[in-house]
Protein backbone atom coordinates (compact mmCIF):
# COMPACT_ATOMS: atom_id res chain seq x y z
CA UNK A 1 0.00 0.00 0.00
CA UNK A 2 2.92 2.36 0.64
CA UNK A 3 3.90 2.21 -3.05
CA UNK A 4 0.33 2.98 -4.07
CA UNK A 5 0.09 5.96 -1.74
CA UNK A 6 3.40 7.25 -3.07
CA UNK A 7 2.15 6.81 -6.64
CA UNK A 8 -1.01 8.78 -5.97
CA UNK A 9 0.97 11.57 -4.29
CA UNK A 10 3.38 11.81 -7.23
CA UNK A 11 0.76 11.24 -9.93
CA UNK A 12 0.69 14.90 -11.13
CA UNK A 13 4.45 14.70 -11.70
CA UNK A 14 4.12 11.32 -13.40
CA UNK A 15 1.53 12.79 -15.75
CA UNK A 16 4.02 15.43 -16.82
CA UNK A 17 6.56 12.72 -17.60
CA UNK A 18 3.99 10.75 -19.58
CA UNK A 19 4.25 10.74 -23.35
CA UNK A 20 1.54 12.12 -25.57
CA UNK A 21 -1.33 9.84 -26.49
CA UNK A 22 -1.23 9.04 -30.18
CA UNK A 23 -4.37 8.34 -32.16
CA UNK A 24 -2.75 5.07 -33.31
CA UNK A 25 -0.30 3.29 -30.97
CA UNK A 26 3.16 2.96 -32.45
CA UNK A 27 4.83 0.97 -29.66
CA UNK A 28 2.76 -1.68 -27.89
CA UNK A 29 3.75 -3.69 -24.84
CA UNK A 30 1.88 -6.95 -24.22
CA UNK A 31 2.45 -8.31 -20.72
CA UNK A 32 2.06 -12.04 -20.03
CA UNK A 33 4.50 -13.18 -17.35
CA UNK A 34 2.87 -16.51 -16.49
CA UNK A 35 3.95 -19.96 -17.68
CA UNK A 36 3.73 -21.94 -20.92
CA UNK A 37 -0.01 -22.59 -21.14
CA UNK A 38 -0.86 -18.97 -20.39
CA UNK A 39 1.57 -17.71 -23.03
CA UNK A 40 0.08 -20.03 -25.63
CA UNK A 41 -3.34 -18.65 -24.74
CA UNK A 42 -1.91 -15.13 -25.18
CA UNK A 43 -0.91 -15.71 -28.80
CA UNK A 44 -4.42 -14.96 -30.13
CA UNK A 45 -4.09 -11.54 -28.46
CA UNK A 46 -0.79 -10.96 -30.26
CA UNK A 47 -2.43 -11.73 -33.58
CA UNK A 48 -5.38 -9.43 -32.79
CA UNK A 49 -3.06 -6.54 -31.90
CA UNK A 50 -1.03 -7.05 -35.08
CA UNK A 51 -4.16 -7.03 -37.21
CA UNK A 52 -5.49 -3.92 -35.48
CA UNK A 53 -2.17 -2.04 -35.56
CA UNK A 54 -0.14 -3.46 -38.48
CA UNK A 55 2.50 -0.71 -38.37
CA UNK A 56 3.08 -0.82 -34.61
CA UNK A 57 6.15 -2.28 -32.91
CA UNK A 58 4.97 -5.00 -30.52
CA UNK A 59 7.07 -6.03 -27.52
CA UNK A 60 6.17 -8.90 -25.20
CA UNK A 61 7.09 -8.87 -21.51
CA UNK A 62 7.34 -12.52 -20.52
CA UNK A 63 8.87 -15.10 -18.21
CA UNK A 64 12.18 -16.43 -19.63
CA UNK A 65 10.82 -19.99 -19.88
CA UNK A 66 8.27 -18.93 -22.51
CA UNK A 67 10.79 -17.28 -24.86
CA UNK A 68 10.87 -20.19 -27.37
CA UNK A 69 7.09 -19.93 -27.83
CA UNK A 70 7.22 -16.39 -29.22
CA UNK A 71 10.74 -16.06 -30.67
CA UNK A 72 10.41 -15.47 -34.39
CA UNK A 73 6.63 -15.03 -34.47
CA UNK A 74 5.74 -12.36 -37.06
CA UNK A 75 3.55 -10.62 -34.47
CA UNK A 76 6.50 -10.08 -32.11
CA UNK A 77 9.11 -7.39 -32.82
CA UNK A 78 10.91 -7.51 -29.46
CA UNK A 79 10.93 -9.38 -26.17
CA UNK A 80 11.35 -8.18 -22.60
CA UNK A 81 12.12 -11.22 -20.39
CA UNK A 82 11.55 -10.58 -16.68
CA UNK A 83 11.78 -12.55 -13.44
CA UNK A 84 9.12 -11.68 -10.88
CA UNK A 85 11.62 -12.34 -8.10
CA UNK A 86 13.44 -9.20 -9.24
CA UNK A 87 10.46 -6.95 -8.49
CA UNK A 88 10.86 -7.08 -4.71
CA UNK A 89 11.36 -3.84 -2.84
CA UNK A 90 11.52 -0.30 -4.16
CA UNK A 91 14.77 -0.92 -6.02
CA UNK A 92 13.31 -3.86 -7.94
CA UNK A 93 10.16 -1.97 -8.88
CA UNK A 94 12.14 1.06 -10.03
CA UNK A 95 14.38 -1.19 -12.13
CA UNK A 96 11.31 -2.70 -13.79
CA UNK A 97 9.90 0.76 -14.47
CA UNK A 98 13.19 1.83 -16.07
CA UNK A 99 13.16 -1.19 -18.36
CA UNK A 100 9.60 -0.43 -19.41
CA UNK A 101 10.36 3.26 -19.93
CA UNK A 102 13.31 2.45 -22.20
CA UNK A 103 10.88 0.98 -24.74
CA UNK A 104 8.93 4.26 -25.02
CA UNK A 105 5.67 2.31 -25.26
CA UNK A 106 2.45 4.25 -25.80
CA UNK A 107 0.07 1.32 -25.15
CA UNK A 108 0.38 -1.53 -22.64
CA UNK A 109 -2.01 -4.50 -22.56
CA UNK A 110 -1.72 -6.49 -19.33
CA UNK A 111 -2.88 -10.12 -19.31
CA UNK A 112 -1.16 -11.09 -16.03
CA UNK A 113 -1.97 -8.24 -13.65
CA UNK A 114 0.12 -7.65 -10.56
CA UNK A 115 0.82 -4.58 -8.46
CA UNK A 116 4.52 -4.32 -9.46
CA UNK A 117 3.67 -4.49 -13.17
CA UNK A 118 0.87 -1.94 -13.01
CA UNK A 119 2.98 0.42 -10.88
CA UNK A 120 5.84 0.07 -13.37
CA UNK A 121 3.56 1.16 -16.22
CA UNK A 122 2.47 4.26 -14.32
CA UNK A 123 5.99 5.12 -13.15
CA UNK A 124 7.36 4.55 -16.68
CA UNK A 125 4.85 7.00 -18.12
CA UNK A 126 3.11 4.60 -20.52
CA UNK A 127 0.16 6.81 -21.51
CA UNK A 128 -2.43 4.12 -22.38
CA UNK A 129 -2.75 1.25 -19.92
CA UNK A 130 -5.29 -1.55 -20.41
CA UNK A 131 -5.44 -4.47 -17.99
CA UNK A 132 -7.39 -7.52 -17.02
CA UNK A 133 -8.17 -7.59 -13.31
CA UNK A 134 -8.40 -10.63 -11.01
CA UNK A 135 -11.74 -12.23 -10.28
CA UNK A 136 -11.70 -10.92 -6.73
CA UNK A 137 -10.54 -7.33 -6.87
CA UNK A 138 -9.09 -6.48 -3.46
CA UNK A 139 -8.20 -3.12 -1.98
CA UNK A 140 -4.87 -2.93 -3.82
CA UNK A 141 -6.42 -3.32 -7.27
CA UNK A 142 -9.31 -1.01 -6.39
CA UNK A 143 -6.76 1.71 -5.60
CA UNK A 144 -4.77 1.25 -8.77
CA UNK A 145 -7.69 0.74 -11.19
CA UNK A 146 -8.38 4.50 -11.57
CA UNK A 147 -4.83 4.88 -12.89
CA UNK A 148 -5.65 2.60 -15.83
CA UNK A 149 -7.13 3.86 -19.08
CA UNK A 150 -9.33 0.75 -19.24
CA UNK A 151 -9.70 -2.48 -17.29
CA UNK A 152 -11.87 -5.57 -17.26
CA UNK A 153 -12.42 -7.74 -14.17
CA UNK A 154 -12.49 -11.45 -14.80
CA UNK A 155 -15.78 -13.10 -13.87
CA UNK A 156 -15.95 -16.32 -11.89
CA UNK A 157 -16.37 -19.32 -14.17
CA UNK A 158 -15.69 -17.36 -17.35
CA UNK A 159 -13.14 -18.13 -20.04
CA UNK A 160 -10.27 -15.67 -19.66
CA UNK A 161 -10.21 -15.17 -23.42
CA UNK A 162 -13.82 -13.98 -23.16
CA UNK A 163 -12.74 -11.41 -20.56
CA UNK A 164 -9.91 -10.32 -22.86
CA UNK A 165 -12.28 -10.12 -25.83
CA UNK A 166 -14.53 -7.70 -23.92
CA UNK A 167 -11.57 -5.48 -23.06
CA UNK A 168 -10.22 -5.41 -26.61
CA UNK A 169 -13.67 -5.22 -28.18
CA UNK A 170 -14.31 -1.84 -26.57
CA UNK A 171 -11.43 -0.60 -28.73
CA UNK A 172 -12.66 -2.28 -31.93
CA UNK A 173 -10.05 -5.05 -31.72
CA UNK A 174 -11.40 -8.46 -32.74
CA UNK A 175 -10.06 -11.49 -30.86
CA UNK A 176 -10.17 -14.91 -32.50
CA UNK A 177 -9.39 -17.88 -30.28
CA UNK A 178 -6.69 -19.56 -32.39
CA UNK A 179 -3.34 -20.27 -30.72
CA UNK A 180 0.04 -20.38 -32.44
CA UNK A 181 3.71 -20.63 -31.51
CA UNK A 182 7.20 -20.50 -32.98
CA UNK A 183 8.58 -23.70 -34.52
CA UNK A 184 12.13 -24.90 -35.07
CA UNK A 185 12.95 -27.26 -37.99
CA UNK A 186 15.30 -29.08 -35.63
CA UNK A 187 12.23 -30.76 -34.13
CA UNK A 188 11.70 -32.90 -37.22
CA UNK A 189 15.30 -34.14 -37.06
CA UNK A 190 14.90 -35.06 -33.38
CA UNK A 191 11.69 -37.00 -34.12
CA UNK A 192 13.46 -38.91 -36.87
CA UNK A 193 16.39 -39.66 -34.56
CA UNK A 194 13.95 -41.16 -32.02
CA UNK A 195 12.49 -43.35 -34.76
CA UNK A 196 9.01 -41.81 -34.55
CA UNK A 197 6.76 -42.33 -37.58
CA UNK A 198 6.18 -39.27 -39.74
CA UNK A 199 2.40 -39.72 -39.83
CA UNK A 200 0.35 -39.03 -36.66
CA UNK A 201 0.60 -42.49 -35.12
CA UNK A 202 2.24 -41.82 -31.74
CA UNK A 203 0.63 -41.46 -28.32
CA UNK A 204 2.12 -38.58 -26.34
CA UNK A 205 2.10 -38.72 -22.55
CA UNK A 206 3.08 -35.69 -20.45
CA UNK A 207 4.79 -37.03 -17.36
CA UNK A 208 4.88 -33.94 -15.17
CA UNK A 209 3.67 -30.38 -14.56
CA UNK A 210 5.31 -27.14 -13.47
CA UNK A 211 2.78 -27.12 -10.62
CA UNK A 212 3.50 -30.32 -8.70
CA UNK A 213 0.00 -30.17 -7.22
CA UNK A 214 -1.26 -31.54 -10.56
CA UNK A 215 1.20 -34.41 -11.12
CA UNK A 216 -0.19 -37.89 -11.80
CA UNK A 217 2.79 -39.65 -10.25
CA UNK A 218 4.99 -42.52 -11.38
CA UNK A 219 2.70 -45.41 -10.36
CA UNK A 220 -0.31 -43.99 -12.18
CA UNK A 221 1.74 -43.28 -15.29
CA UNK A 222 3.00 -46.87 -15.33
CA UNK A 223 -0.58 -48.17 -15.10
CA UNK A 224 -1.65 -45.79 -17.84
CA UNK A 225 1.15 -46.96 -20.16
CA UNK A 226 0.21 -50.61 -19.61
CA UNK A 227 -3.41 -49.79 -20.42
CA UNK A 228 -2.40 -47.92 -23.56
CA UNK A 229 -0.19 -50.78 -24.71
CA UNK A 230 -3.18 -53.14 -24.48
CA UNK A 231 -5.00 -50.86 -26.93
CA UNK A 232 -2.30 -49.95 -29.44
CA UNK A 233 1.05 -51.00 -30.85
CA UNK A 234 1.89 -47.37 -31.67
CA UNK A 235 4.91 -45.70 -30.03
CA UNK A 236 4.13 -44.24 -26.60
CA UNK A 237 6.28 -41.14 -26.11
CA UNK A 238 7.08 -39.80 -22.64
CA UNK A 239 7.19 -36.01 -22.94
CA UNK A 240 8.75 -33.59 -20.46
CA UNK A 241 11.61 -31.23 -19.78
CA UNK A 242 15.14 -31.97 -18.55
CA UNK A 243 13.90 -31.83 -14.94
CA UNK A 244 11.51 -34.71 -15.73
CA UNK A 245 14.20 -37.05 -17.00
CA UNK A 246 14.68 -38.93 -13.69
CA UNK A 247 10.96 -39.77 -13.53
CA UNK A 248 10.94 -40.81 -17.19
CA UNK A 249 14.02 -43.00 -16.67
CA UNK A 250 12.40 -44.64 -13.64
CA UNK A 251 9.23 -45.41 -15.66
CA UNK A 252 11.23 -46.96 -18.49
CA UNK A 253 13.22 -49.03 -15.98
CA UNK A 254 9.97 -50.40 -14.53
CA UNK A 255 8.65 -51.38 -17.97
CA UNK A 256 11.58 -53.13 -19.71
CA UNK A 257 9.30 -55.55 -21.55
CA UNK A 258 6.95 -52.88 -22.97
CA UNK A 259 7.84 -52.39 -26.64
CA UNK A 260 7.72 -49.01 -28.35
CA UNK A 261 8.10 -46.92 -25.17
CA UNK A 262 10.09 -43.83 -26.15
CA UNK A 263 11.67 -41.56 -23.54
CA UNK A 264 11.91 -38.04 -25.01
CA UNK A 265 12.08 -36.14 -21.69
CA UNK A 266 14.66 -33.38 -21.97
CA UNK A 267 15.22 -34.00 -25.69
CA UNK A 268 13.12 -31.19 -27.17
CA UNK A 269 13.16 -27.44 -26.70
CA UNK A 270 9.71 -25.88 -26.57
CA UNK A 271 9.94 -24.68 -30.18
CA UNK A 272 10.98 -28.18 -31.27
CA UNK A 273 7.96 -29.89 -29.67
CA UNK A 274 5.47 -28.93 -32.43
CA UNK A 275 7.13 -31.54 -34.66
CA UNK A 276 6.42 -34.19 -32.03
CA UNK A 277 2.84 -32.99 -31.51
CA UNK A 278 2.12 -33.33 -35.21
CA UNK A 279 3.19 -36.98 -35.04
CA UNK A 280 0.71 -37.74 -32.23
CA UNK A 281 -2.72 -39.24 -32.82
CA UNK A 282 -3.48 -38.83 -29.09
CA UNK A 283 -2.01 -36.81 -26.25
CA UNK A 284 -2.66 -37.26 -22.53
CA UNK A 285 -1.64 -34.79 -19.85
CA UNK A 286 -2.70 -32.80 -16.84
CA UNK A 287 -3.71 -29.14 -17.10
CA UNK A 288 -0.26 -27.86 -18.01
CA UNK A 289 1.72 -26.23 -20.80
CA UNK A 290 2.33 -29.43 -22.80
CA UNK A 291 -1.40 -30.14 -22.92
CA UNK A 292 -2.07 -26.63 -24.24
CA UNK A 293 0.67 -27.14 -26.81
CA UNK A 294 -0.98 -30.33 -28.07
CA UNK A 295 -4.23 -28.39 -28.29
CA UNK A 296 -2.47 -25.66 -30.30
CA UNK A 297 -1.92 -28.27 -33.02
CA UNK A 298 -5.40 -29.80 -32.71
CA UNK A 299 -4.15 -33.15 -31.41
CA UNK A 300 -6.97 -35.28 -29.94
CA UNK A 301 -6.28 -35.15 -26.24
CA UNK A 302 -7.35 -36.08 -22.74
CA UNK A 303 -6.79 -33.39 -20.10
CA UNK A 304 -6.76 -34.42 -16.44
CA UNK A 305 -8.12 -31.24 -14.90
CA UNK A 306 -7.08 -31.81 -11.28
CA UNK A 307 -7.76 -28.73 -9.12
CA UNK A 308 -8.35 -26.28 -12.01
CA UNK A 309 -11.59 -24.89 -13.40
CA UNK A 310 -11.72 -25.54 -17.18
CA UNK A 311 -14.41 -22.91 -17.56
CA UNK A 312 -11.64 -20.33 -17.06
CA UNK A 313 -8.93 -21.76 -19.31
CA UNK A 314 -8.92 -25.03 -21.20
CA UNK A 315 -7.92 -26.80 -24.40
CA UNK A 316 -10.46 -25.81 -27.04
CA UNK A 317 -9.64 -28.12 -29.94
CA UNK A 318 -12.22 -30.19 -31.82
CA UNK A 319 -11.37 -33.45 -29.98
CA UNK A 320 -10.82 -32.86 -26.27
CA UNK A 321 -12.00 -34.91 -23.30
CA UNK A 322 -11.67 -33.90 -19.66
CA UNK A 323 -11.19 -36.01 -16.53
CA UNK A 324 -12.75 -34.11 -13.62
CA UNK A 325 -13.31 -35.25 -10.03
CA UNK A 326 -16.04 -32.99 -8.65
CA UNK A 327 -15.14 -33.14 -4.98
CA UNK A 328 -16.45 -30.76 -2.27
CA UNK A 329 -13.14 -28.86 -2.41
CA UNK A 330 -13.11 -28.61 -6.21
CA UNK A 331 -12.08 -26.33 -7.86
CA UNK A 332 -9.40 -24.59 -5.84
CA UNK A 333 -6.97 -23.42 -8.56
CA UNK A 334 -7.83 -20.47 -10.75
CA UNK A 335 -6.11 -18.45 -13.46
CA UNK A 336 -5.37 -15.51 -11.17
CA UNK A 337 -5.05 -17.56 -7.99
CA UNK A 338 -3.17 -20.82 -8.45
CA UNK A 339 -2.10 -22.61 -5.24
CA UNK A 340 0.99 -24.81 -5.28
CA UNK A 341 -0.07 -26.95 -2.34
CA UNK A 342 -3.25 -28.86 -1.45
CA UNK A 343 -5.21 -27.21 1.36
CA UNK A 344 -6.71 -30.57 2.38
CA UNK A 345 -3.34 -32.33 2.22
CA UNK A 346 -4.77 -35.17 0.12
CA UNK A 347 -4.53 -34.04 -3.52
CA UNK A 348 -7.79 -35.98 -3.87
CA UNK A 349 -8.68 -34.36 -7.22
CA UNK A 350 -5.61 -36.10 -8.68
CA UNK A 351 -5.17 -39.04 -6.28
CA UNK A 352 -8.69 -40.39 -6.93
CA UNK A 353 -8.21 -40.29 -10.71
CA UNK A 354 -7.39 -43.80 -11.94
CA UNK A 355 -5.67 -44.91 -15.11
CA UNK A 356 -9.02 -46.45 -16.08
CA UNK A 357 -10.71 -43.02 -15.79
CA UNK A 358 -8.19 -41.58 -18.23
CA UNK A 359 -8.35 -44.52 -20.63
CA UNK A 360 -12.14 -44.34 -20.68
CA UNK A 361 -11.95 -40.76 -21.95
CA UNK A 362 -9.28 -41.74 -24.48
CA UNK A 363 -11.58 -44.50 -25.77
CA UNK A 364 -14.38 -41.96 -26.12
CA UNK A 365 -12.26 -39.96 -28.57
CA UNK A 366 -12.50 -42.92 -30.96
CA UNK A 367 -8.93 -42.56 -32.16
CA UNK A 368 -7.71 -45.27 -34.50
CA UNK A 369 -5.76 -47.35 -32.02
Amino acid sequence: MAYLLLTWLLYPVLLLLQGRRRTQPQRILLIQTAKIGDMLCATPVLRALRQAFPAARITVMHAPVTAPIIEGLPEVDARLPVQSAGWKGLRGKLALARRVRSGRHDLAVVLSPSLPVLLALVWAGVPIRWSLLPTRVGRTFRWISPLLADSEPHRHGELVLDTTARLLGRHDIVLRYVKTMAESPQGELLCDALGLPASPRCVGLAISSANKLKELGEDKLVSLILGLRQRTASPIVLVGGPEDRPVADAIVARLPSVPGLVNSAGTFRLDELPALMRRCKLFIGVDSGLTYMADTFNVPLVSVVGPTDPREQRPMGPQVRFVIKRLPCYPCAFVFNAPYGCHTGTRACIATVSAEDILREADALEVKW
